[in-house]
């Protein structure tokens, strides 16, 4: 698969549907996040990060919406350090995605679902700050699906939750696992990003 297929490909769909409706708006968003990598082994919320990128909207009646964007993630997951022997471990990895969602308003409430794809920029495992061979490593791209809610505090400002979670395994499972398990296939990114969103 080549990666700009992936950004592309979603890119030239929703700029042909805003030019199709001719009514569009754009504006940034910034989000702390929080993330893990299912199956890792490892456990719990404890990598966090800062995600931003733009965003363009194009509405399709009073309720409806299309929403894409184009944002830098980090992603990935660690342990805290251990009290007893101060051993700390991580996956640190970052995408560049394209998140593209359909919304529903009501009143000052934006309901979102859609999808997303990412390319992996960078990938390391830090052990004890230091940085060891990823293997297997992760793919070059990621599939997933979103959802989320958004509150508009203003004509301009707004703020919201958003999930995230790879459909598609963004790495083999390092270890033998149940074939017919879905979950033990391989490795999932999951991200929850905390919006702030300033429309131009």
């Amino acid at each position: 698969m080549k990666l700009s297929w992936i950004i592309v490909i979603p890119g030239f769909l929703l700029c042909t549907l805003v030019q199709a409706q001719k009514k569009f708006e754009a504006g940034l968003w910034l989000a702390p996040v929080t993330s893990q990598v299912s199956g890792d082994g490892l456990g719990g919320w404890d990598k966090f990060g800062v995600s931003g990128g733009a965003w363009v909207r194009t509405r399709l009646n009073e309720r409806w919406n299309i929403t894409g964007g184009l944002q830098y993630t980090p992603k990935g997951s660690r342990t805290e350090q251990d009290t007893i022997t101060f051993q700390t471990f991580g996956y640190y990895l970052n995408y560049i995605e394209m998140p593209i969602t359909a919304g529903y308003t009501l009143k000052q409430w934006e309901f979102q679902l859609g999808a997303t794809a990412g390319v992996l920029l960078n990938q390391e495992i830090r052990t004890n700050s230091v940085n060891v061979d990823v293997n297997p490593p992760f793919r070059s791209y990621e599939i997933g699906g979103v959802a989320g809610v958004m509150y508009s505090i203003s004509e301009k400002l707004g703020v919201g939750v958003r999930f995230s979670s790879s459909i598609l395994p963004v790495r083999p499972a390092p270890n033998f696992t149940n074939r017919f398990s879905y979950y033990e296939r391989g490795n999932y990114n999951q991200v929850v990003h905390f919006l702030l969103q300033y429309r131009f």
